[in-house]
C-alpha cells in the first residue's frame, strides 16, 4: 500500500540511520513487516544510492509538522486531526507534551481496517482516555 511508505521510512530510520534520530518512532517497526514488502517496486527505491537522503526528506517533514504541532499545543490547541492517516503512529507514541491532545485519524475504511489489523498483530491498542466535554 502506498500509505505504508512514510511508515516504512520511519521504521527504516529507526533500524539503519545513526543517532540522533530525526524522529523517534518505536511503533513504526512494529507495524511494518520488512520481510514481506513487495520487492518488485520497493527494493529498487529503498536500495537506491539516494535512499538515505530521500528518507531524511520524509523524516524532516514529519519532524517539522510535529514541532509545529508542539508549538500549537503550547498556544492552547487541544485537538489534532490526521487526514489520510495511513499508518501514522503519532497517537501511539504521543509525547508527554501532547498527552492532553485529542487525536483523530481519518482515512479510507480499507486503509483504517488494514491499520487495525497491523496494530492488532503488533499487540498495540489505542490508549483509552477520557476527556472533559
Amino acid at each position: 500500500m502506498l500509505s505504508d511508505i512514510p511508515a516504512i521510512l520511519r521504521a527504516m530510520h529507526q533500524a539503519v540511520d545513526d543517532e540522533p534520530k530525526i524522529v523517534v518512532d518505536p511503533v513504526a517497526p512494529k507495524l511494518i513487516d520488512m520481510t514481506s514488502l513487495d520487492e518488485r517496486w520497493l527494493a529498487p527505491i529503498l536500495n537506491h544510492p539516494f535512499a538515505p537522503q530521500w528518507r531524511a526528506g520524509f523524516l524532516i517533514r514529519c519532524r517539522y509538522a510535529e514541532d509545529c504541532l508542539r508549538e500549537a499545543v503550547e498556544r492552547g490547541i487541544t485537538q489534532y486531526l490526521i487526514l489520510g492517516a495511513g499508518l501514522d503512529t503519532f497517537s501511539y507514541r504521543q509525547p508527554a507534551w501532547a498527552e492532553a491532545l485529542r487525536v483523530f485519524e481519518m482515512d479510507h475504511p480499507a486503509t483504517q481496517g488494514f491499520k487495525r489489523e497491523r496494530l492488532a498483530a503488533a499487540h498495540l491498542f489505542p490508549a483509552c482516555r477520557s476527556f472533559p466535554d
